[in-house]
């Protein structure tokens, strides 16, 4: 029987990045997501789930609250199935938290595919279920790369999945309000790529994306990867989850240490694009 695996993010482009390294490694398993811990719980009371990887920072109800509610089913037992808990949160309070709550393992943000398969066998083995995990289901291995979800990660990128942009024909633009959407900055702070942490300058940013310069003389942060930046507003610092869109140099040299990163948002929380609201207006 195949393996049944829970994928629970409030962003689209993590969920379809977490199914795409799924469905590569372990071809076999069955995955379904939610966009939240509510639509999760619903999933889970009509089906059981083998495994549940599952953000913390979510709206309606959390990563935590849904791993309390599963540790007090009878099907869902600690020693039953494997949670692990995917988050920005690296902090000892919240370890300590998710640890008492019963979280199998726990997975920082920004991570690498290799990391969440890690992670993903670990948790199999501890609960004897790396034999469904690994096995090996050529027909769907093949349909997996046929599209799908690569292609399904694509469209959120390029915006595919959204409705048809009206033609703009007869309507005059504002250039002044849509330069205002991105601001010249120079906001020093941390961002965090895969296994490692960079002092970083923004030197734009807007709602939805950011720019900025790092100095990197051995890791190269990965168009599609993930990211985290650290932002303070009055007096308040809030990690976001971001993907890189793209790396260029600074200077014209292919081994330049210096590099402009641009992220876009991976973030849908309204508490966080309160946040970045706010902080946007007021630089």
């Amino acid at each position: 029987m195949a393996l049944k695996i829970l994928v629970v993010d409030d962003a689209s482009f993590t969920r379809d990045l977490i199914r795409r390294a799924v469905r590569k490694q372990f071809p076999s398993v069955e995955i379904e997501d939610a966009v939240n811990g509510r639509k999760a719980q619903q999933l889970m009371a009509k089906t059981h789930f083998d495994m549940v990887l599952c953000d913390w920072e979510m709206p309606e109800m959390t990563g935590v609250e849904l791993l309390q509610w599963c540790r007090e089913q009878p099907q869902y037992k600690k020693e039953d199935v494997p949670f692990i808990m995917i988050t920005s949160r690296g902090d000892k309070s919240h370890v300590v938290e998710a640890v008492k709550s019963g979280v199998t393992d726990y997975l920082g943000k920004p991570f690498s595919s290799e990391q969440l398969v890690s992670k993903m066998m670990s948790a199999a083995k501890k609960h004897k279920l790396e034999g469904q995990l690994t096995a090996q289901n050529p027909k769907k291995a093949n349909s997996a790369n046929q599209g799908g979800v690569a292609t399904a990660s694509l469209d959120v990128l390029m915006g595919a999945s959204k409705a048809p942009v009206k033609s703009s024909a007869g309507k005059v633009s504002n250039p002044a309000k849509e330069a205002a959407a991105i601001k010249d900055v120079k906001v020093p702070t941390i961002v965090r790529f895969e296994g490692k942490q960079f002092r970083c300058m923004v030197i734009q940013f807007g709602r939805q994306e950011a720019t900025m310069l790092i100095k990197s003389d051995d890791i190269i942060p990965q168009v599609l990867g993930q990211a985290v930046l650290d932002l303070e507003h009055k007096g308040t610092v809030n990690r976001l989850n971001y993907y890189v869109q793209a790396v260029a140099t600074t200077e014209k040299k292919h081994d330049s240490t210096f590099l402009t990163v641009t992220l876009g948002l991976i973030d849908q929380d309204k508490e966080k694009e309160d946040f970045i609201g706010q902080l946007f207006d007021s630089l």
